[in-house]
């Protein structure tokens, strides 16, 4: 999948804070190729950015067959990789960097809350799911080794990106990765786009409100590319808003106030969001996390209380 997209860069001194689309001196055009991972690696997304001077990776696949099957989608561009931008911390969205760099020098780029997440519950992570994905799981990482702060940009060749942070949404740290102008953005999981959503990291309300700013923030943004589901537009903002709802809602229901789930009412969860989203693949995300809201509900119940 390619969007071909004419973008503007270079900046022209927007005062640190403003979140307005910036204008640029130097036009070019620069290429988006999305690689979709199957079923068995959550259909996630990971983008090749191509401009005139080389590629800018943005994310890189769960599993080690879709981390090789990326890095070749990259050799077939006959450019170098410049550098590789992550948008939050979930293995999902980085844990095939190494097999993408292929030894090659090309730094790998976080904001400073996303590279700290990383750098703190990977170990962990490859622990817990490591013997179940067996050879498809990298021994190890290859983590941020550069960081950036809100608002702040960074060129690689003709590409310049700004990263924004949203904060906790789907994940501890969500950054949105504006390309040129700001008329096209790489969003991660700040939205999806017809899947279930991944909820077992309890941040629904910060979520919700990470959406309420980016609504505003991203009006203007032509295309987000998502990080699970095909690329669409700033209204699938409102529609997550909904889906995140309807999920707080059907957890409610069911724990009655508890702050835990039984296997069984957790898919029972799981089956009110088939019936709000039918068709949608990845429901068993929302069983996998229903506890996790129930927390969440709980804890802000006992605070207001």
């Amino acid at each position: 999948m390619a969007d071909p997209y004419p973008l503007r860069l270079v900046p022209d001194g927007d005062p640190v804070g403003t979140r307005r689309r910036r204008s640029y001196r130097r036009r070019m055009t620069a290429t988006v190729h999305t690689y979709r991972s199957a079923e068995t690696g959550l259909f996630v997304n990971s983008y090749l950015v191509e401009g005139q001077d080389g590629v800018v990776a943005v994310d890189a696949p769960l599993l080690r067959s879709d981390g090789r099957a990326f890095r070749a989608r990259l050799e077939a561009l006959s450019k170098p990789l410049l550098a590789v931008l992550i948008t939050h911390p979930h293995p999902d969205h980085y844990n095939t960097v190494t097999d993408l760099l292929a030894g090659a020098d090309a730094p790998v780029v976080a904001l400073a809350d996303v590279a700290s997440e990383i750098a703190e519950k990977d170990e962990a992570k490859r622990a817990q799911w490591g013997p179940i994905f067996g050879d498809e799981w990298p021994a190890e990482a290859t983590l941020p080794n550069r960081t950036l702060a809100d608002e702040e940009s960074v060129e690689f060749g003709d590409l310049r990106f700004t990263a924004w942070d949203f904060g906790p949404c789907e994940s501890a740290s969500e950054t949105a990765w504006l390309l040129g102008d700001g008329e096209l953005a790489f969003v991660g999981d700040l939205a999806f786009n017809g899947t279930h959503a991944y909820l077992a990291d309890g941040h629904t309300t910060a979520w919700i409100a990470a959406i309420d700013r980016a609504e505003d923030a991203l009006a203007s943004v032509r295309t987000l590319y998502v990080g699970h589901g095909a690329p669409t537009v700033p209204a699938a903002l409102a529609d997550q808003r909904r889906y995140l709802l309807m999920a707080r809602e059907a957890v409610a229901r069911v724990a009655g106030g508890r702050a835990e789930l039984s296997a069984d009412e957790a898919q029972d969860v799981a089956a009110q969001m088939e019936r709000y989203l039918p068709g949608a693949p990845l429901s068993w995300l929302v069983a996998a996390g229903a506890s996790a809201v129930a927390t969440e509900l709980a804890h802000e119940g006992s605070a207001g209380a």
